[in-house]
This record gives structure tokens, sequence and C-alpha cells, in this order.
């Protein structure tokens, strides 16, 4: 009976070593799994890393496409040129009819480049900077088919004789541009004129921005900073795009076919 229990015990003792061995080979063979897994999940976080600037992209270009949404566009298959300017702004074809300082007229066109045409007239709303003392903003689209690239310049010039000058190529066109700045009557007005060439057009942009020049010490209105205004403006300039202009019919014909 005695030796039936001590058998016993030893077998009991040997199933409890043998279980403890293979909980051994368990836990190790379960560390090797968790080190082999941290490879795995840093590839996760890199391939996460690489793809973090996609919704950057995406993101841009929604915002694109909504800048896209706040435009307008002006075209003129006739003269072969259209831009884009902010919706809010307004735009006023051929002659403006507003009798303004900052605008030119048609009239004024005539006496100071004969053969020059007023295309259109776009105008920053009065309120477009609030709480400032902006007063006026716009652009002026003139085209002149008379003359030669070296006339188109030296027309720009002789009107604008201020001392900034530059650059800007649009759409592969030089734009020789002249900037002046000046103030009548408490009012800061700043001027740049564009002139480009091409299909032998001559393209001229006038930009304006005026805004009163003193502020009150009790006013509660801000001082335009005109420089930035005109970078709206410049905006403008930049969008434009020329190209082959389209051939009206005679006068004959179009009758012919009205009747």
């Amino acid at each position: 009976m005695l030796e039936r229990n001590l058998v016993g015990v030893l077998i009991a003792g040997i199933a409890v070593l043998q279980l403890a061995g293979c909980g051994g080979d368990a836990a190790r063979s379960a560390q090797p799994a968790r080190g082999r897994a941290t490879p795995a999940a840093a590839v996760l976080r890199n391939d996460a890393r690489e793809l973090l600037p996609a919704p950057r992209a995406g993101h841009s270009a929604h915002r694109d496409a909504q800048r896209e949404g706040l435009q307008s566009t002006y075209h003129n298959p006739e003269e072969g040129i259209s831009f884009r300017y902010p919706r809010n702004y307004s735009l006023e074809e051929g002659d403006v009819e507003e009798h303004s300082f900052f605008l030119k007229r048609q009239d004024d066109l005539d006496v100071e480049q004969p053969g020059a045409t007023l295309l259109a007239t776009v105008l920053i709303p009065e309120d477009g900077f609030p709480n400032t003392t902006f007063e006026h903003g716009s652009v002026q689209l003139v085209v002149n088919e008379a003359g030669s690239e070296k006339a188109c310049r030296e027309a720009t010039w002789a009107a604008h004789a201020g001392a900034s000058t530059g650059k800007t190529v649009v759409q592969g066109i030089p734009f020789q541009w002249k900037e002046e700045q000046s103030e009548m009557a408490g009012t800061r007005v700043l001027e740049r004129t564009y002139a480009g060439y091409s299909a032998g057009t001559c393209y001229e942009f006038l930009l304006t921005v005026a805004a009163e020049g003193t502020v009150d010490t009790d006013s509660e209105l801000r001082p335009a900073e005109i420089a930035k205004i005109m970078k709206h403006l410049e905006r403008i300039v930049t969008s434009t795009q020329i190209f082959t202009k389209s051939v009206r019919p005679p006068a004959e014909e179009t009758e012919q076919t009205t009747e």
C-alpha cells in the first residue's frame, strides 16, 4: 500500500515537471512571436506616414476647386482674350457708365491713345474692404490694333511716367508694367499699367487703387493697405489667356443670312 502511494506521488511529480516545461516552451515561443510583430507594426506606421500627404493634396485640390467656383470669367473671342476675376466684383463691358475720376472713359482714350478701345472694366465693390479707408479699386482692359510692339510699349510709358517698372510674363507673353503713386486732395492713389503685344494687338491693363490718406484719431476705420489690394488686382492680369481671334462675318453676309 505504501509502495503504491509512493509510485503515485512520483508520477504526479513527473507530470508537474512536464507541464512546467511545456509552459516555459510556450512562453519562449510566444516571445519571438511578439518580437516578429514589431517590424510589421513599424512597417504599418511607416506606410501611414507615407500616406499622410495624400489627404493634404486632396484638401488642396478641393480648396482650388472652391476658389475656381468663386471666380467669373470674361471671354472676348473677337479680341482673343479672356481673364478671371472674383465673382463679387462687378464687370462692365464697353464704355463705363460711372463717371469716376479714377476710371478711363472711351472719350479719354480717343484723345490719349487714338485707335484704342475700352473693352471691359472690373470694379471692387465699395464694401470690398470694410472698416478701412478703401475708396476705389478697378481693372480696365484696353486694346489697340494700330502700331507695333514698340509703339504699344512707348504709348504706355508716355501716359504713365512713374519710376517703378517691371515685367510679368503671362502665357509666354511679356507684359511690361509701370507703377506710380500719388496723392490728390487727401486721397492716396496707386496706379499700375501693363502692356503686352501679341498677334498685332496691344493689350493694356489699367489698375487703380485709391484710399483716404489720413485717418482721424476718433475714427474706427483702419488705413487701407493699397499695396496688398493691388496684388488682388494683379491676379486678374496673371489669369489672362490670349488666343486666336474669331473672324467676324462681313456685314453684307450677315444681312443676307438674316433675310
